[in-house]
């Protein structure tokens, strides 16, 4: 069970203080971090000095910093690898209650847990439906089904996800290109082409304390341009003439519009600049100037 950190530390240690008192027997709990700028891996080490620490060279996003883990996990011979975010607390069970619902199906690759907010309690996600090439956007469900119950989607939320070995096997893994965001569509195609599924578990709910900031700089442009990106890994042709049609004349002019005028033309900017880059095939990293 692996815990991918990036800067922070508070949240981060509180994540693997509740990992520590999982009830599931024999599981491995690490932190990676994911080349930290600042001392967060230091005062990680001080509060939990029995905890393994793995610390990545490079800062290679969120799907590069959690194939570290899926590798490593492969070549060690794990039957299971549970990546969790660093700003998750779960129920002591639920390790456990995603295991079993991996071992319950042969043709589990992934298998999530319902995501709640950390603070209100709210239901955020249970499973995705469906990535449109039509419209570019995945649908989530919120639909919490009784105890016990196990659903199927297409893809699952990424606080806490259990990779089974078979999936590894298949070559299942983040696609570093995409660097942050629609890794959950992109894992659900390649799951669909290997002939696996995406699996949630009910009982486990995974308090999530993060949430999306906002008119971020950051997620404007990865959102903007990993959508590009994915239309045209798994799309038709007609897929993409479609989108760059629709994204010219209509959607980016209106949020160019709309954003300026509201003051956050540096946000509009940004979506402009990740199309453009999705077109253009440039991927990976960025940084707004």
């Amino acid at each position: 069970m692996s815990v991918l950190n990036y800067r922070l530390i508070e949240e981060t240690i509180t994540t693997l203080r509740c990992l520590e008192r999982q009830t599931l027997e024999g599981v491995d709990l690490e932190l990676v971090d994911n080349a930290s700028p600042n001392d967060c891996v230091a005062r990680i080490r001080e509060a939990l000095p029995h905890l393994a620490v793995r610390e990545n060279r490079d800062n290679s996003g969120y799907a590069g910093g959690v194939n570290t883990i899926l590798r490593r996990a492969l070549a060690e011979g794990y039957d299971h690898v549970v990546v969790c975010n660093n700003d998750i607390e779960v129920e002591p069970d639920s390790v456990a209650r995603l295991v079993a619902a991996a071992e319950a199906r042969e043709d589990a690759g992934i298998v999530g847990g319902v995501e709640v907010d950390h603070f209100t309690g709210a239901v955020r996600t249970v499973g995705g439906t469906g990535f449109s090439m039509w419209r570019l956007r995945c649908t989530w469900s919120r639909d919490v089904a009784g105890a016990g119950t196990v659903t199927t989607h297409d893809f699952v939320q990424g606080a806490m996800v259990l990779f089974t070995r078979r999936a590894l096997r298949a070559g299942i893994a983040m696609d570093e290109r995409l660097f942050l965001y629609y890794e959950e569509a992109d894992l659900g195609f390649q799951l669909r082409r290997a002939g696996l599924r995406a699996y949630v578990a009910h009982d486990v709910r995974v308090r999530h304390k993060s949430d999306a900031r906002f008119l971020d700089l950051r997620s404007g442009y990865y959102a903007q341009r990993n959508r590009v990106y994915l239309v045209r890994k798994y799309g038709r042709p007609y897929h993409l003439w479609w989108h760059v049609a629709y994204a010219m004349l209509v959607e980016l002019p209106v949020k160019v519009a709309v954003r300026s005028v509201q003051g956050h033309g540096a946000y509009a900017c940004a979506c402009v600049r990740g199309f453009r880059d999705g077109l253009a095939g440039r991927t990976g990293r960025w940084e707004p100037r």
